[in-house]
C-alpha cells in the first residue's frame, strides 16, 4: 500500500492509468476499520499487482479525505475503499462491505 498523504499524491492517484486502482480510507481509532483493513491487506498480499492502493489514514489527513469525497462525489465513509478505472470511481465499499472477495470482484479479477 502507498500512502496517500498530499493533495499532490492525490492527484496523481485519479490519474487514468492502465488497472484498477483503490483509495482505502482507514480510522486508526475505529474497530470495524481493523478487521476491513486486514481484507484489503490480505488481497494485496494475495494479487499484489491486481491494483494500486493507496491508504489514507483518516485522522492525520481529514481534509485530504474530504478533498477525496469532493472530488469524486462520494459521500465519506469510514471505512471505505474507492475503486477506480481510467481515474473514475466504479466501486464503493463501506463499512464491513470491505472484504477480500468483494475487492477482487470490484477490481475485475
Amino acid at each position: 500500500m502507498k500512502d496517500l498523504a498530499t493533495l499532490q499524491e492525490l492527484e496523481a492517484a485519479l490519474l487514468p492509468v492502465p488497472g484498477p486502482v483503490v483509495i482505502y480510507k482507514h480510522s486508526t481509532q475505529c474497530g470495524i476499520c481493523d478487521t476491513a483493513i486486514e481484507e484489503v491487506r490480505s488481497f494485496e498480499e494475495k494479487h499484489p499487482s491486481a491494483a494500486i492502493i493507496y491508504y489514507l489514514d483518516l485522522l492525520a489527513h481529514r481534509e485530504l479525505s474530504n478533498a477525496v469525497a469532493r472530488r469524486l462525489g462520494i459521500r465519506h465513509e469510514s471505512p471505505q475503499a474507492i475503486v477506480l478505472k481510467e481515474g473514475k470511481p466504479i466501486a464503493v465499499l463501506n463499512h464491513r462491505a470491505i472484504r477480500f472477495d468483494a475487492l477482487d470482484q470490484a477490481v475485475g479479477r
